[in-house]
């Protein structure tokens, strides 16, 4: 077995069991913060917190995974994931609930965006959307399974016992990771190796001006609006369907997972047709299609309604997931891998972290219709802006 294969083999591994940790929250989470009987507006807001720290965190971590390694940030972000879980079921207050979703932000921050870099350190050129669409399955397959977990256990058990399964997960997650990953190469090595490639002078300047970027500006914006309407269906969507047209826990789980698992299965093959057919055409159709997914979800009636919306949202996941992780291999390699991928995974933090805060605010001042309708202007205005500032050749330069 090849030292990629194992790399490859361990890290998927590692992010699908801590994912699933995550997707287990999907369906309980809300209606255990509505006993404490707060706002939409502060509900988005202990959701979003949690964002809030990958947001500001990703960035710095990627730079520095690059300068010492990728290793020690992910056993460090999955032992931390493992000592948050269950201090969700000892909150007992707003500001607590807060101060634990920030902390499992932090743990989220050393694990998704360092694991993507070593894989995309390794990742040979054409095969971009294939291998970057196969690892980031893991995590929407965790996704997947975790809420039908979560709803499980919340209506025949209790919360806190979905909250101690989710430590439990990360703990596994944990020991499995320090047995099965071999040692990474230092992203420095892969920055320096393209150096060579590239020439050293070019890529001290695209670091410098990373943030000046329109290509990787263009690509951030696409991620953070698509991010926006992703936080809206994961945190509005269970409140709207359990409080609204009366859809149990274990429904919203089956919903959310349905979304989760088409994009799984679909991310392999999808990342192939991406490749073959470009990247920014798999991009164009995911977005039109979750677009007008999200906006559908305002029509809803019933659990059937909201099911053909989120199986089009998974539809529009496996064309976008893969598409938008190879675009941002392919800058990340003139622009340091590290850091390209913990701005990219920081965008998606930043819009999951705002979407809870908009839709809480729209919900307490407007409707659900204002919510959703929002979320996919929003989505078509960020593929707009990314096929102005990322043309083709921004991306081979």
């Amino acid at each position: 077995m090849t030292p990629f294969i194992k790399t490859f083999i361990a890290l998927y591994l590692a992010v699908f069991m801590a994912s699933m940790g995550i997707g287990i929250l999907a369906p309980i989470l809300p209606s255990y913060i509505d006993q404490f009987s707060v706002s939409a507006l502060l509900l988005g807001i202990i959701f979003g917190s949690y964002s809030a720290a990958r947001t500001l965190l990703m960035p710095p971590i990627g730079m520095l995974s690059d300068r010492f390694g990728r290793r020690r940030f992910i056993l460090s972000g999955l032992l931390l994931f493992t000592v948050v879980s269950p201090l969700y079921s000892i909150a007992v207050s707003p500001l607590q609930l807060i101060v634990v979703r920030f902390t499992h932000g932090i743990a989220g921050a050393m694990l998704m965006p360092v694991a993507m870099s070593a894989i995309g350190d390794l990742t040979p050129r054409g095969k971009e959307g294939f291998i970057m669409g196969s690892f980031t399955s893991a995590f929407f397959a965790g996704l997947g399974f975790g809420p039908l977990i979560g709803g499980y256990m919340r209506d025949m058990y209790s919360m806190t016992a979905a909250f101690y399964s989710m430590g439990a997960l990360s703990l596994f997650a944990l020991l499995f990771t320090m047995v099965a990953l071999p040692r990474l190469p230092t992203g420095k090595g892969q920055v320096n190796l393209s150096n060579e490639r590239q020439g050293g002078e070019g890529r001290d300047k695209d670091r410098k001006n990373v943030l000046l970027d329109p290509a990787l500006m263009g690509l951030l914006f696409f991620r953070f609006t698509r991010a926006i309407g992703i936080g809206l269906v994961w945190v509005i969507l269970p409140l709207f369907a359990m409080k609204s047209l009366g859809i149990t826990a274990f429904q919203v789980g089956l919903l959310l997972s349905a979304n989760t698992f088409i994009t799984t299965l679909l991310q392999s093959p999808s990342g192939h047709l991406s490749d073959k057919i470009g990247h920014r055409k798999s991009l164009a159709g995911g977005s039109v299609l979750a677009c007008s997914a999200v906006a559908s979800i305002a029509w809803a009636r019933n659990f059937n309604d909201l099911l053909y919306a989120s199986v089009a949202l998974g539809l529009a996941g496996a064309l976008i997931v893969p598409a938008g992780s190879a675009l941002a291999v392919s800058l990340g390699r003139t622009r340091g891998m590290g850091r390209t991928m913990g701005l990219y995974n920081s965008s998606l933090s930043l819009g999951t972290m705002l979407g809870p805060v908009i839709g809480g605010a729209l919900l307490d001042f407007a409707d659900v219709h204002t919510v959703f309708i929002t979320g996919a202007l929003l989505g078509i205005l960020g593929w707009l802006v990314l096929i102005v500032a990322c043309p083709p050749k921004a991306i081979t330069d």
